[in-house]
């Protein structure tokens, strides 16, 4: 235990001081324990990510901010500036490539929605919109498209990495009887 003690000025017990000087007595500080330093490293490294995460969210953000102040929009993957080519062909093959390859509704439909968005950006054309030799689409079509994309996106928002969830949902919202999908319709002047 240290002990610090407060002294008196000589000149105060000249100048007659009536007050008496107090020993001021100081605890050391308690050292961690083994277990302390644990939690606290366990803590720490809950809470950190490493250097190389960080320079990714670094560069990700620096390209953001670049793309914002030239007038780009940002992409939608939040991959940066993919390169298109590599990922719509990627894409493909993970939807329609090997017959062994098994995926859930959720990802068929992630997949899909990732690759429309990927050739609008690419061609400018969108996938989901009839397609001929003789065929325009219209405006109609164009809403519709967007409404079908719209909602295969609600529901893999609402599925959050769930396939069942979202087959339940993607059911419940395109069910025939289902006032969603009645609202809708309505929406666009169909029913």
């Amino acid at each position: 235990m240290i002990l610090i003690r407060k002294l008196r000025a000589p000149d105060a017990e000249e100048a007659g001081a009536t007050e008496t000087p107090k020993k001021e007595v100081t605890k050391p500080e308690k050292s961690p324990t083994n277990l302390e330093l644990a939690k606290a490293l366990s803590d720490l490294k809950a809470n950190s990510v490493s250097k190389e995460d960080y320079e990714k969210l670094q560069k990700e953000n620096r390209d953001l901010i670049d793309q914002v102040i030239n007038g780009g929009g940002a992409s939608d993957s939040g991959q940066g500036t993919p390169t298109q080519e590599v990922d719509i062909e990627q894409l493909r093959t993970e939807l329609y490539g090997p017959k062994g390859q098994q995926l859930s509704n959720l990802q068929v439909v992630e997949k899909t929605l990732q690759l429309r968005k990927a050739v609008i950006a690419k061609d400018g054309i969108d996938p989901f919109l009839p397609m001929g030799a003789n065929i325009k689409p219209t405006d109609l079509d164009k809403e519709r498209a967007q409404a079908v994309a719209d909602i295969l996106e609600e529901c893999v928002k609402e599925a959050d990495g769930d396939s069942g969830v979202f087959t339940a949902e993607l059911q419940r919202r395109i069910n025939n009887d289902s006032i969603l999908l009645t609202n809708h319709l309505k929406k666009l002047g169909i029913r």
